[in-house]
């Protein structure tokens, strides 16, 4: 080696490879964040080691003693260095197996190992062997010094100066890798779907942030109320993942749970040495909460700062889950019964749909009987316990994984394995009660199954076909079964089509109106006409009323069909007038539904009206079961229209449930005997035939009586025997045309009034 002058030879490249660290080894201590720093001397001099442990034994770095580690050639402090990041300050000596082998280590340990924190002094016995000022300059070393300088003291303000700036590096890196598993968990937290999820994910963060086992940290959120003990754990980790969902009060970790309760009490933050609860303030529409640390060990000044920064950096970000929690609760959840609602069963069956066949899944749609009239004979509180009891019911026959959500009002959705959803669980749901198992059932239901196996529409679609299929088991009565067959929803599909196709139809003039001639059965002469709708596509083809009526009432059209149907009928009363037939007149029949609007008098008036009719001359038919079925409002409304001079008929006698009583009360004009009963003439005994019977009804009740379809000469016969004054059918005359009845009208005699 040259003098101090001499240049500094270039380490070799024959760098020293780090073996891996041993799987079996255990794990680096971490002795600096405990107060132990750790000191390793690389020496092939055993005397002089021999000399630094007597002489750093007794030191003391504020306070802490220092783990002294040693080795005897640059390879074994590489090993060792390897295993141990730890490791603050190394005391070096240059010349060792190799005249540079300390300086060839210096290099392996900066772009090898990448430790930058680590301080390296080195020592040399032989001096001129490298310039201090040259080696400070051309190497990553902190210190260099003869051996024969070291003093005591010297060796201790060396030490103590080195060891301060490897702490400060230290917190430095420390703090920097804390900026960015923050920055990460901020990145992370903000995927959360809901508190749940948020809490989980936080309990995971910060673990990584302060290096503890996952099972040390678990979240809370306190519940409205100002008992702390109803918080409820909502994220846990490890051993406390068991709770999540339940009541703070029942963690069985006593400390654990009053240092949570002191914390939620206090609302501040809770150190105990060897445990953390970190305090996160909520707002008026969010929760506070609170996050137990399980660290094991005091936290030093680095790690407080960190938690600081944490807190503070996902405070709005729990605010804002804790909100978007909320809202998605108040979207998928049902307020009353605590259950799933529609939105979230929807979105359950998407997600089935979303699999390949076979699935294994079905739908099933429970309602209650009487749940209607339960609340307005018993009050909402009676419906509120039967939904209640419902969902008890609901729950035990149908466990998870089944889904059991509440629909609306009294109707529920359960997604599960289709052989869970079997129709002899419907009489288990009538006959369980969860509470008073012994006691007689109170509740029946109807229920609905689709396979979703064998369904091929969307969950819309399913939902709304599920909706459907229960109506139809009302219609068949009580505790009904009703399950999905193939191709029903392509049936929906056709009916949604066709009442696309009505309402262009109303607004391109392709609804008609046919009459059917009304005849006095004594003289045969024309007394009146039914106007009866029909429907011509624009390319000519007919839509019969037995399919485009039900469609106009089950989505509503019937109220703008039943309006235009008056004007046409008004326009060939109009046309009757001017043709000399102003005393005959026309019934149409008129929807429930146009009968609840209270202007509907109003506008039948202003139509007349702008036609120049005469209300007598325009017929309103109700059918039997419409007048019945809310008779005191309907009877009302017809009352209106009796006064305000329109005859009222009441269509399709005997098909429904009258009351003799109410039909007594009815302000109707003529009572018209169904087509049925008509049929049967001749076929069933005259003592047994109904239509003698409203015959002689509507004679008694001194209304006019017209029997409809008559379609044979035998039938007419027996009504004029009856003394049946009208009727219509296909014996005198089909439904037409305004021009083919106006031809008709002049081959026979109009009757006049």
């Amino acid at each position: 080696m040259e003098t101090d002058n001499a240049t500094v030879p270039e380490p070799s490249q024959d760098d020293f490879a780090f073996a891996p660290e041993d799987a079996a080894a255990p794990p680096a201590p971490t002795n600096a964040r405990q107060g132990v720093l750790t000191l390793l001397t690389v020496d092939d001099d055993p005397d002089f080691q021999h000399s630094l442990r007597l002489a750093i034994g007794n030191f003391r770095f504020q306070g802490h003693s220092i783990n002294l580690l040693s080795a005897h050639s640059a390879t074994q402090a590489a090993q060792i260095l390897a295993s141990r990041p730890d490791v603050a300050v190394i005391v070096l000596d240059i010349v060792m197996e190799t005249d540079d082998a300390g300086l060839r280590l210096v290099k392996s340990v900066r772009e090898v190992l990448g430790n930058a924190e680590v301080r390296i002094v080195l020592v040399t016995g032989q001096p001129g062997v490298m310039s201090m000022q040259t080696s400070l300059s051309l190497l990553d070393i902190s210190d260099y010094w003869l051996k024969t300088d070291l003093t005591y003291e010297r060796l201790h303000g060396i030490l103590t100066s080195n060891l301060r700036t490897w702490e400060q590096i230290h917190a430095l890196k420390r703090a920097r890798q804390g900026l960015q598993t923050i920055v990460e968990a901020s990145n992370s937290l903000t995927r959360s779907r809901d508190l749940s999820d948020f809490s989980c994910r936080m309990v995971r963060e910060l673990s990584r942030l302060l290096g503890l086992e996952p099972d040390g940290v678990m979240c809370v959120q306190e519940s409205p109320g100002p008992d702390p003990h109803m918080a409820r754990i909502v994220g846990a980790a490890g051993r406390f993942t068991a709770y999540v969902a339940q009541a703070l009060a029942d963690l069985a970790e006593e400390d654990i749970r009053n240092l949570l309760l002191q914390s939620l009490r206090e609302q501040r933050n809770v150190d105990t040495g060897t445990s953390q609860v970190l305090f996160f303030p909520g707002s008026e529409r969010s929760p506070h909460a609170a996050a137990y640390l399980a660290t094991g060990r005091l936290l030093d000044a680095t790690e407080r700062e960190l938690l600081s920064v944490f807190a503070s950096n996902i405070h709005s970000g729990l605010i804002n889950v804790s909100l978007t929690s909320r809202l998605d609760r108040l979207a998928y959840e049902d307020g009353t019964l605590g259950l799933p609602n529609a939105n979230a069963l929807l979105r359950e069956v998407e997600s089935v749909l979303a699999i390949e066949t076979p699935r294994d899944r079905a739908l099933l749609f429970i309602d209650l009987d009487r749940y209607a009239q339960s609340c307005l004979s018993l009050g909402i509180e009676q419906g509120d316990l039967m939904l209640q009891k419902m969902s008890q019911r609901l729950q035990r026959v149908f466990p998870p994984p089944c889904v059991v959500t509440r629909l609306h009002d009294d109707t529920f959705g359960i997604l599960g394995q289709t052989a869970m959803l079997r129709a002899e669980c419907i009489g288990q749901l009538e006959s369980v009660d969860p509470d008073h198992p012994t006691h007689p059932p109170f509740i029946s239901v109807n229920a609905a199954r689709i396979d979703l196996d064998r369904y091929e529409g969307t969950a819309h679609g399913a939902m709304a076909m599920g909706t459907l299929l229960l109506q139809r088991a009302r219609t068949q009565g009580m505790s009904q079964w009703v399950d999905y067959e193939n191709g029903m929803e392509r049936e929906s599909n056709r009916r949604f089509t066709q009442s696309r196709d009505l309402y262009h139809a109303l607004h391109n003039n392709e609804i008609r109106i046919a009459l059917q001639p009304q005849v006095d059965l004594a003289s045969g002469a024309v007394i009146g006409a039914e106007a009866l709708a029909r429907w011509t596509r624009a390319d000519g083809s007919q839509v019969p009323p037995s399919e485009f009526i039900p469609i106009a009432e089950a989505c509503g059209l019937i109220v703008p069909l039943g309006r235009q149907i008056i004007e046409l009928a008004c326009q060939a009363l109009a046309a009757l007038r001017d043709a000399g037939h102003s005393r005959l007149p026309i019934a149409v029949n008129v929807s429930p539904l146009q009968l609840v609007h209270r202007s509907f008098p109003q506008e039948l008036a202003a139509t007349l009206a702008r036609h120049g009719v005469d209300p007598a001359m325009l017929e309103i038919e109700i059918t039997e079961s419409s007048a019945m079925e809310d008779h005191l409002a309907n009877g009302e409304m017809l009352a209106r229209l009796r006064s305000a001079g329109f005859p009222i008929a009441i269509d399709d006698f005997g098909t429904g449930y009258s009351s003799l009583g109410h039909l007594r009360q009815l302000p109707a004009t003529t009572l018209k005997v169904d087509r049925c009963f008509v049929a049967e003439i001749g076929k069933t005994h005259n003592r047994l035939a109904i239509a003698d019977m409203i015959v002689l009804l509507g004679q008694r009740l001194n209304m006019r009586v017209l029997a409809e379809g008559v379609e044979t000469r035998e039938q007419a016969e027996w009504l004029m025997q009856r003394q049946c004054p009208a009727a219509q059918g296909y014996l005198f005359g089909a439904p037409e045309a305004l021009p083919a009845f106006l031809r008709r009208l002049e081959g026979r005699p109009a009757h006049t009034a």
